[in-house]
């Protein structure tokens, strides 16, 4: 498709073509924490950019090297996060996209944000979408967080649980849940929605929570939680200090989880 003009904020734009991340959301990224110029877990960040570049039939091929350009942007940076967006990059037309588009990659250094020792956490009132063929993925559409983060801070709440279109239990807005409840511990199936972050396979895969579920949830299914955690690759595990208005108890965790914890 030739383009042959762009207007960016009324000014001519000198490119001939848009990223398809931008106009479509075509994309996928991760947010690695960074601790002495060492970005942290990042075996496990690039196997999951390489599945959803699979997943996505994205064309990355430099992206054997990717570990070397992370390493690099990060090996200065004391503490900090280090974002990896990957687009489809250029081609196509309209939704179509060309199979021969080469992807554009993006790195980015910002701060780490401030520390947050425990969270109360409510129901949000809109409810995440059911798409198997991308669940688990970070894709770029993430039109859903936004919504939810503006309803989160019309609240009294820090973040908000978020349910499926079925009324299943998936995922905080900051992160994947996991809580402690008659002796075991519980995080949600995310086959149909959600995202699987990097800290949550971490801990499932090592088993540092154990004995643990992974099953659908209602709410209903929570009423008598004993503690409950949201946990992400930035902010480690966060304990939730009340749910719905019901206190919750301090949550034990492993040492080798609370070292990852800001």
């Amino acid at each position: 498709m030739t383009i042959r003009k762009i207007l960016l904020n009324n000014q001519p734009f000198h490119s001939s073509e848009i990223d398809r991340g931008l106009q479509f959301g075509d994309g996928h990224f991760t947010t690695i924490r960074v601790v002495n110029g060492e970005p942290q877990l990042l075996d496990r960040h690039l196997q999951r950019l390489a599945y959803a570049n699979q997943r996505l039939f994205i064309n990355h091929p430099n992206f054997s090297s990717l570990h070397e350009r992370i390493k690099a942007i990060c090996c200065e940076v004391k503490e900090g996060v280090c974002k990896t967006i990957i687009t489809r990059g250029y081609g196509g037309r309209g939704y179509s996209f060309s199979d021969d588009a080469l992807a554009n990659e993006y790195l980015q250094i910002s701060d780490l944000p401030a520390p947050i020792h425990s969270v109360e956490l409510g129901t949000a009132e809109l409810r995440l979408a059911k798409q198997p063929t991308l669940s688990g993925l970070k894709t770029l559409n993430r039109l859903e967080q936004v919504l939810l983060t503006r309803e989160c801070r019309a609240s009294v709440f820090d973040d908000l649980l978020v349910c499926d279109t079925d009324g299943f239990v998936v995922e905080a807005i900051q992160g994947n849940l996991f809580w402690y409840q008659k002796g075991q511990w519980h995080t949600p199936d995310l086959s149909f929605s959600g995202v699987n972050g990097v800290m949550r396979q971490w801990i499932i895969e090592e088993g540092l929570l154990s004995p643990l579920r992974i099953a659908q949830y209602t709410l209903a299914d929570l009423a008598g939680i004993e503690c409950m955690i949201i946990t992400n690759s930035v902010r480690g595990a966060v304990t939730v200090s009340q749910f719905n208005g019901k206190v919750l108890g301090n949550c034990e965790l492993p040492v080798v989880l609370e070292q990852f914890t800001l």
